[in-house]
């Protein structure tokens, strides 16, 4: 099963004592986030020289559906769990959301400053900025890096880093507000299909 970013544990994250901290920008990033109620737009995901594509949407609170382009893959949280449903297995993976990246951006209230998530690093240029990110009391495992356009704030994407240095990195693009989503859009539909192609197996679509 490949590596997905979202199913990357918030054990990965790792605190850097000596990095700059801009209050600003981490007040800027807050401030976006919670103002975000549902988006929608493409994706971009490398890791390990591997590169995927797919749409992405979010619905908060505590909503996010990924589908993969290439693969049968998608991933789907509903509030409380992630789920990656491979398709092609008609297997299904379950993990608590607030144990993934993904239950950053989704929580009902997301503070970077007094919460168990804590801002290490800060960077900015006259375009971008980005915060590194860790989780409080969890050190020396990896990080997790985000970043926004600077005017208009924008989410642009993250990279999330393993404890042998293996990077994830996800971009976003054609991003655009949407909240008028399928009323299951972010539950998983399993159906069953016959395929006379197949001498009419059964399997889920």
């Amino acid at each position: 099963m490949k590596k997905l970013l979202f199913l990357i544990p918030y054990s990965l994250f790792l605190y850097s004592a000596h990095a700059a901290v801009d209050a600003a920008l981490v007040q800027r990033a807050e401030t976006y986030l919670n103002n975000i109620t549902g988006l929608t737009g493409d994706f971009t995901q490398v890791s390990g020289g591997r590169t995927d594509t797919g749409k992405f949407s979010m619905l908060r609170p505590g909503r996010v559906r990924l589908d993969y382009n290439r693969t049968p893959i998608q991933l789907i949280a509903d509030g409380r769990d992630l789920y990656f449903f491979d398709k092609s297995l008609d297997q299904i993976t379950t993990v608590p959301l607030t144990s993934t990246p993904a239950g950053i951006l989704v929580r009902p209230n997301i503070n970077l400053r007094t919460a168990d998530i804590s801002v290490s690093e800060t960077k900015s240029d006259a375009n971008t900025f980005s915060l590194r990110m860790h989780i409080k009391e969890t050190p020396g495992l990896g990080n997790m890096l985000m970043a926004f356009d600077n005017n208009p704030v924008l989410l642009r994407g993250w990279t999330v880093t393993d404890a042998t240095g293996t990077a994830t990195e996800i971009k976003f693009s054609n991003l655009k507000t949407q909240t008028n989503f399928a009323r299951n859009f972010f539950t998983i539909q399993r159906h069953r299909i016959v395929s006379p192609a197949s001498g009419g197996d059964a399997f889920f679509e």
